[in-house]
């Protein structure tokens, strides 16, 4: 699904347990975008974030 570049490496950054969040900004409408509704919730039940954390994982434990 994703990789590293050919010539590149992935290395564990130094700094706070805890980073900042990064995700996509929506404005406030009423009612709400139902692009902007489902998006977590699709994101959610796919298992987006596990699934970017073990991919994580597995290019930091050779650095």
């Amino acid at each position: 699904m994703f990789g590293v570049p050919d010539g590149m490496r992935v290395v564990p950054l130094d700094g706070p347990v805890h980073g900042p969040w990064i995700g996509p900004g929506v404005a406030r409408h009423d009612p709400a975008s139902v692009r902007a509704e489902a998006l977590p919730k699709v994101a959610r039940e796919a298992g987006l974030r596990d699934a970017l954390g073990d991919l994580l994982r597995t290019y930091l434990k050779d650095a």
